[in-house]
């Protein structure tokens, strides 16, 4: 289990690496010059002379060599230390440390709404296969999959909060605020795992020794969870940990219908202001989670399912 871990680690190292090459190419090949950028950011009509331009170039350490600027912003990395906001002026890991947590929050309140009720239904639906229940949630996971995010937001903020008022149309860092743009992000995650679930739930009711178990006397509830269940669970594992990711740097759309302090929206607003730093810090921050999390996700499905762990060790 050691080597296996190890193993996932090292091939973990190239992804992390990877993700500040493509982080770092956003101000080598960006259009605009960072310079210039951020020089004219937040002010309307100002033309810098060429001699400003040069001299931020110079601060900025955009005259260097690419492979020094490189080993630089690496050593600044390390130090947690990503620059100044060219709009704000403040520095990017604080204003994206500052969001991290709103993310977060949404993120798992939206994968508690996502995998209960999505392994529940799940269930239930492969019990009741091909009945009307079965057909009426597999209709409607395949609306909540196909349909676009910001369509079911702005439909739910129609709905719950301008004609119902049960909740505020945009989002807050309070219990009620963060209610509706959680339940929306929700959706299509949870539609995937209940068809998930149903499809294994399916495979393993007509395995052999859920038919054993039939034949000793069991009840069928005592078979379905403590039989199927935990053997149907296992598949969820890494979808789930493929949806985390998703929920917390995917929701930018969500994050930006309901005004919700996020760093999904951070982002979408430092790429509306051409605000390299902050763009570049959101860039680094959310692969880094996404690397780490499906790392974390691969380690707890080897614990979980010892196929991983005798494939490797037959090998």
């Amino acid at each position: 289990m050691l080597l296996l871990v190890l193993t996932r680690i090292a091939h973990t190292v190239p992804m992390l690496v990877l993700v500040t090459l493509v982080s770092f190419g956003l101000m080598v090949f960006s259009p605009v010059d960072p310079a210039r950028m951020a020089l004219t950011a937040g002010a309307t009509g100002v033309i810098p002379d060429e001699r400003e331009v040069a001299a931020k170039r110079a601060e900025l350490g955009l005259d260097r060599p690419l492979w020094e600027r490189y080993g630089r912003w690496w050593l600044d990395l390390f130090q947690l230390d990503l620059g100044a906001s060219f709009s704000t002026g403040r520095p990017v890991t604080e204003s994206l440390l500052q969001r991290l947590l709103a993310s977060l929050a949404l993120a798992l309140l939206a994968l508690v709404l996502a995998v209960v009720p999505g392994i529940i239904l799940g269930l239930v639906v492969a019990v009741r296969a091909e009945t009307w229940l079965d057909n009426t949630i597999r209709l409607w996971t395949t609306l909540a999959a196909s349909l676009p995010n910001f369509w079911l937001a702005f439909l739910c903020i129609w709905l719950f909060a301008v004609k119902l008022n049960w909740v505020p149309a945009l989002g807050s860092f309070t219990p009620v605020g963060i209610l509706l743009p959680a339940i929306v992000l929700a959706l299509r995650p949870m539609a995937r795992i209940i068809r998930l679930m149903r499809a294994t739930t399916l495979d393993v009711l007509n395995l052999d020794y859920v038919t054993v178990a039939r034949s000793k006397g069991l009840s069928e509830r005592g078979i379905l969870f403590g039989h199927v269940l935990p053997n149907a669970i296992v598949s969820v594992l890494a979808v789930i940990g493929l949806d985390f990711t998703s929920l917390m740097v995917n929701a930018a759309v969500i994050e930006w219908v309901f005004a919700w302090p996020g760093i999904g929206r951070l982002g979408v607003e430092a790429a509306f202001n051409s605000d390299l730093p902050v763009l570049m810090g959101f860039v680094v921050l959310s692969g880094w989670v996404v690397v780490l999390v499906n790392l974390s996700v691969d380690i707890a499905y080897s614990l979980v399912d010892p196929r991983p762990r005798r494939e490797g060790s037959s090998a």
